[in-house]
C-alpha cells in the first residue's frame, strides 16, 4: 500500500462516507423504527425529537463525501453518477421527501394526516438505507463499465455499457451476480442501520420506547451477523478476469502493485480480488465481530452510549476492511479488470489533490469539533412525560 496523494484521498473519502453512515445512519434507523417502537402520537414525538436537532446536519456528510469524490476522483464521480444515476436520484428524492415528512407531520392535528407522514418517514428512511447498500454491493462486485481509452477514444473516459431501464433493473436483479450481491449488502445495511438506530433510541429515550427498541435489537442481532457472514463469504468468491494483460497499464498503478496483481493471476483471472491483503482484512473482520458482540452485551444491559460506540466500531472496522479489499480499485469493471477505475487513473492532478488536502486538514477538524459540540448540547434523555410537559407549557403560554 502506497502512502501517496491518491491513497490519502481514498482514505479521506472513505472516512467521509463512514461519517455519513455513522451519523445519518442512526437517524435513518430511528426513521425506520418510528412506527414500530412508538405506539402513540406522544411516543412518536419522542422518537422524532430524539433525532430532531441533528438529522439535517448529519446529511451534510453525504454532500461533503460527494463533493470530495468529485474533486479528488472526477472519473469516479462521472462514472458512478451516470451508471447509478437512477438509484442515486431515487435516494435524493427519498431524502428530500423524508425532510418534508419531518416538517409536515406536525402541521395538522388530524390522525390521518399524521399517519400518512409517519408512513412516509418509514418508507423514505428504508429506501435510502436499502439503496445505499445496494449501490455499495454492486460496486464491489463489479459493474459493466468500459475504459474507452483502451478502445482508442480518449475523450469519452469511462462509459457505463448498459442502457436504462436495464441498467437500473440489473442493480437489484438477483439473476446477475452484482445485482444479487447488491441485494445481500442492501439487506445487511438495513439491518445494521436499524440496530444503530436502536442504540441511539436506548441512549436518548427511556421507558417503554427504549425497552421495545431493546427487544427488537435482541431479535435482529443474529440475522444481521448471519447476513454479514454471508456477504463476507460471497465477497471472498469475487474474481475479475483480465482480457489483455498489456492493457492493465491503463489502471496507472505503481509498478509494484502491477507486479503484485500479476503474481496473483490464475489463467488470466484475479481470484479472491477483494482479499489481496488477507491479514489486515482478517484482523478488521475479527474486530468488527468483537464489536458486534460488545453491542449485544451493551443492549442487554440497556447502555445506550456503549451500544452506540460498539455499533459505530462494527461499521468502521467492516468498512475499512472493504476499503483495504478494494484498494487500489475504486470501481471494478465486470467486463475486465483493465477497464476498472482505480484511485490512480481516476484521480485529479497532484496540484489539485495537494491544495484540497491543505484545506481538508484545516477545516475538517473544525467541522467535526462543531458537530461534536452540537451532539453534546442535545445529548439528554427524552420521555413521553417530558413531551407532555412541553405541550402543557406551550398551551399555557398560548393562553
Amino acid at each position: 500500500m502506497h502512502f501517496d496523494l491518491p491513497t490519502i484521498w481514498a482514505i479521506l473519502v472513505t472516512v467521509l462516507i463512514a461519517g455519513y453512515i455513522v451519523t445519518d445512519g442512526f437517524d435513518l434507523g430511528v426513521g425506520i423504527l418510528h412506527t414500530i417502537v412508538a405506539k402513540t402520537d406522544i411516543e412518536r414525538r419522542v422518537t422524532l425529537n430524539a433525532i430532531g436537532p441533528v438529522w439535517d446536519g448529519n446529511e451534510v456528510w453525504f454532500i461533503t463525501a460527494g463533493g470530495a469524490a468529485f474533486a479528488a476522483f472526477p472519473e469516479l464521480y462521472a462514472a458512478l453518477f451516470s451508471s447509478l444515476y437512477i438509484a442515486l436520484f431515487v435516494v435524493l428524492l427519498a431524502l428530500i421527501y423524508r425532510a418534508v415528512s419531518f416538517e409536515f407531520r406536525s402541521k395538522e392535528e388530524s390522525e390521518g394526516w399524521k399517519k400518512f407522514w409517519d408512513q412516509s418517514i418509514f418508507w423514505s428512511s428504508l429506501i435510502v438505507a436499502l439503496l445505499i447498500g445496494v449501490a455499495v454491493g454492486n460496486i464491489l462486485a463489479g459493474i459493466p463499465i468500459k475504459n474507452m481509452a483502451i478502445e482508442g477514444n480518449d475523450l469519452l473516459g469511462f462509459v457505463y455499457a448498459e442502457k436504462f431501464p436495464i441498467s437500473f433493473i440489473n442493480l437489484v436483479n438477483p439473476f446477475t451476480f452484482h445485482g444479487l450481491f447488491g441485494l445481500l449488502v442492501g439487506v445487511t445495511t438495513v439491518l445494521f442501520i436499524i440496530l444503530h438506530g436502536i442504540s441511539w433510541l436506548i441512549w436518548k429515550t427511556e421507558g417503554e420506547i427504549a425497552e421495545r427498541a431493546r427487544n427488537i435489537a435482541l431479535k435482529l442481532w443474529l440475522p444481521f451477523v448471519i447476513m454479514y457472514v454471508v456477504c463476507t463469504g460471497v465477497a471472498y468468491t469475487i474474481s475479475f478476469k483480465i482480457s489483455n494483460p498489456e492493457n492493465v497499464r491503463y489502471l496507472n498503478l505503481p509498478q509494484d502493485m502491477l507486479q503484485q496483481i500479476a503474481s496473483m493471476l490464475n489463467n488470466g483471472v484475479l481470484e479472491h480480488a477483494l482479499f489481496r491483503f488477507p491479514v489486515i482484512e482478517l484482523v478488521l473482520i475479527v474486530l468488527a465481530a468483537l464489536s458486534a458482540v460488545g453491542y449485544l452485551l451493551a443492549v442487554k444491559s440497556m447502555s445506550g452510549g456503549r451500544a452506540f460506540l460498539f455499533s459505530t466500531l462494527t461499521f468502521l472496522f467492516a468498512g475499512f476492511a472493504v476499503m483495504f479489499g478494494a484498494y487500489p480499485l475504486a470501481v471494478p469493471s465486470s467486463y475486465a479488470l483493465e477497464h476498472s477505475i482505480s484511485i490512480y487513473n481516476g484521480s485529479s492532478s497532484t496540484l489539485t489533490l495537494t491544495v484540497m488536502l491543505v484545506a481538508a486538514l484545516i477545516f475538517t477538524p473544525i467541522v467535526i469539533a462543531y458537530q461534536a459540540w452540537v451532539y453534546k448540547m442535545f445529548l439528554f434523555k427524552i420521555s413521553p412525560e417530558s413531551i407532555k410537559r412541553e405541550i402543557e407549557e406551550a398551551r399555557g403560554e398560548a393562553y
